[in-house]
């Protein structure tokens, strides 16, 4: 959903654009097979978006999450998916963005949030990358409530936010995280956590047991990845910038 000035290019199978005009990053499009990295906006009102333009150049698709596509269009961010209850968005802006062809998914699901509706939509198109901004700021309540999702959902997503980014480490899962050595870290359990292991930190972790604690705050990387499992449980983990 977007106005003729946010629009990429001439009709296509992805949010058909009328004419071409100046963006922050001007990208081609994919058809959904190549599709691999997805970019998912959140709304909220306090953050400056133009600082996450490595991000939308990368991006194969871009999904507003309801408010959000006014955000997008305030910075010529071209948007393929708008996804939520549509609370957030006026008539007006709703009918522009139908007639530009943004593809919208009006989901009324009250048990989940608009995040966790569009992760699990980049999930149905196979995203093999999630990256998410626009969350930093706004309620701490609503800010909980984002990583949340991120478990929720199980999910390889990031959240980007300006003094970190935050991932979710779930049942039975191992994950690699590229990080420059002497880059600060934190790794919390979110309950009961088994068989969890780190290696590449200061403080290493081998088929530990942890609980709900502040004990995993500011650990250090030693190496150029790091390499967390766990067997049972969630973990978020956040990397400092």
């Amino acid at each position: 959903m977007v106005e003729n000035h946010c629009l990429r290019y001439p009709m296509t199978p992805y949010g058909g654009q009328s004419k071409n005009v100046e963006h922050i990053i001007d990208k081609p499009r994919h058809i959904r097979q190549h599709m691999t990295n997805v970019l998912i906006i959140g709304n909220t009102n306090d953050e400056d978006l133009s600082k996450w333009s490595h991000l939308v150049k990368t991006s194969d698709i871009t999904i507003a999450c309801d408010g959000a596509i006014k955000k997008c269009i305030e910075h010529h961010i071209a948007v393929d998916y708008l996804i939520g209850d549509m609370d957030s968005i006026t008539q007006e802006l709703l009918k522009q963005s139908k007639s530009n062809s943004v593809e919208i998914i009006e989901d009324y699901d009250q048990e989940n949030n608009d995040l966790t509706k569009a992760i699990l939509f980049a999930h149905e198109i196979e995203a093999a990358v999630i990256d998410i901004i626009g969350v930093d700021g706004g309620n701490s309540d609503h800010q909980f409530c984002n990583y949340m999702s991120l478990v929720e959902c199980q999910t390889n997503a990031r959240i980007h936010l300006d003094d970190c980014t935050v991932s979710a480490i779930t049942n039975n899962s191992s994950k690699f995280y590229p990080i420059e050595p002497g880059t600060s870290f934190s790794l919390f359990s979110l309950g009961t956590c088994l068989g969890v292991n780190l290696t590449g930190a200061k403080w290493e972790l081998k088929n530990s047991r942890l609980t709900s604690s502040s004990n995993g705050l500011h650990n250090i990387a030693t190496s150029g990845k790091l390499v967390i499992t766990c067997e049972s449980g969630d973990l978020l983990l956040f990397i400092n910038r």
